[in-house]
């Protein structure tokens, strides 16, 4: 097969327009249904004969098949059709940067817009590359699996929320695997700043709950300490101190270096909770506060617990610390011939040498985990995106260019991964 005919299969501006309208369908985490529609009929449409297959009430993943000739490996292009914010109650985790998360739109060759850079736009570029190869005249031998997932974004069921559709962090890709889609490679398409890496952080969710007593503001004991204040909000500020310090130590502590790059887990407290601010006569008799920690490869998603525990104890404050979401971390066996094949299609595409990983990207904890940790060796690569905070506005971007230039990449590792024998390594 040529792979210029293929290349020449992929349009710049049909990729761009088909990003942005796919950025534009609202599908937070538990939410995608009609993004899966989308999905569903642009591939139906396109020729290919796609199936959903069923996470939960109303969240199903979308999967097709190019049957290659026989006799060469498979690989998997997937991406999630998942993003971070849109639902009514997220201005309280994106505050006034809401609506840049929310919506995409065009300027010049910018595609601006969280949903085209997490990950509609990547998920677009693998479309078009798997009907550049079918159109290109020859198929490869071996078959290309399109998969686009719903579940990827960081989100679990906890107190009050607790139906099928706060459940993320792989829970697509997890059902992608268990129901017969599987491979001899995956290649996860996010953002990656023209990088690549076959290594994720995993994931701990923790809860840490202090406990107060309710009294009537008028009746409150003053003067008192943090520790024995009777309002948990109070209680749990010295906690809060505590965590930040303590995150701090624990990057440095845990960064690990590996063939990729430099892995840096961090710690954020995304969230708390206390009292109710309709009724504020009263201090507050429970303050909830929740953590996220990243988790090196290769360790257990609660190591870190004792530590956690230990450093609260050491504030005098009494608190209830429980895990509600883990996942394990992975560094990718077997994933060479994947990552030499990516390689070349980035000095082929992009021209210019690849960069190491930033550790952030490493840090992540992307869909990827779930193929590496059922031995399909797997690996993310995507073209590269722009961040700027203006006038308290956040705009996110991805050059047109740049998004078109990962789909021929994506194109060139397909030709490479499906034309190589079986089982060659």
């Amino acid at each position: 097969m040529n792979i210029d005919t293929v290349l020449a299969g992929i349009d710049r501006q049909e990729l761009a327009e088909l990003a942005l309208r796919l950025a534009n369908i609202p599908s937070p985490t538990g939410s995608e249904e009609a993004m899966g529609e989308a999905v569903f009929g642009w591939l139906t449409e396109n020729g290919f004969d796609p199936r959903k297959i069923t996470v939960a009430p109303g969240r199903f993943n979308v999967a097709a098949l190019l049957k290659g000739t026989g006799g060469g490996a498979s690989l998997i292009f997937n991406a999630h059709m998942d993003t971070k914010y849109g639902g009514a109650d997220d201005f309280w985790s994106a505050g006034d940067i809401l609506p840049e998360y929310t919506r995409s739109w065009r300027e010049g060759d910018l595609l601006f817009g969280h949903g085209v850079m997490n990950d509609k736009g990547p998920l677009a570029a693998t479309f078009l590359a798997a009907r550049a190869i079918r159109d290109g005249g020859v198929r490869p031998k071996g078959d290309l699996h399109l998969t686009a997932v719903v579940g990827e974004i960081g989100s679990a069921p906890v107190d009050e929320f607790q139906s099928s559709r706060y459940v993320g962090k792989g829970v697509g890709a997890r059902r992608l695997v268990d129901h017969g889609v599987f491979a001899d490679y995956a290649l996860v398409a996010e953002c990656t700043d023209f990088s690549t890496t076959w290594a994720q952080c995993g994931c701990t969710y923790f809860q840490i709950t202090v406990r107060g007593t309710a009294y009537y503001t008028p009746t409150i004991p003053r003067p008192t300490t943090f520790a024995d204040n009777p309002n948990a909000i109070v209680r749990m500020a010295r906690v809060v101190n505590a965590l930040e310090s303590w995150a701090n130590e624990y990057i440095e502590r845990e960064s690990m270096e590996f063939e990729g790059g430099l892995i840096r887990p961090n710690a954020c407290m995304g969230a708390i909770r206390a009292g109710v601010p309709t009724k504020l006569a009263n201090t507050a008799g429970r303050c909830s506060l929740y953590l996220d920690v990243r988790i090196p490869p290769g360790k257990d998603p609660l190591f870190v617990q004792p530590e956690i525990e230990r450093v609260i104890a050491e504030t005098g404050v009494e608190a209830e610390v429980r895990p509600y979401m883990t996942r394990r971390g992975y560094i990718a066996k077997g994933h060479e011939p994947l990552v030499e094949a990516i390689r070349r299609a980035h000095d082929q595409v992009v021209g210019e040498p690849m960069k190491t990983v930033p550790p952030p990207i490493t840090s992540m904890w992307r869909d990827m985990n779930i193929f590496n940790e059922v031995q399909i060796p797997a690996a993310t690569y995507g073209p590269s995106f722009g961040m700027d905070l203006t006038e308290g506005k956040l705009r996110m971007a991805i050059h047109a260019d740049d998004l078109w230039k990962a789909a021929r990449a994506y194109a060139h590792v397909a030709m490479d991964i499906c034309n190589r024998e079986a089982g060659a390594g």
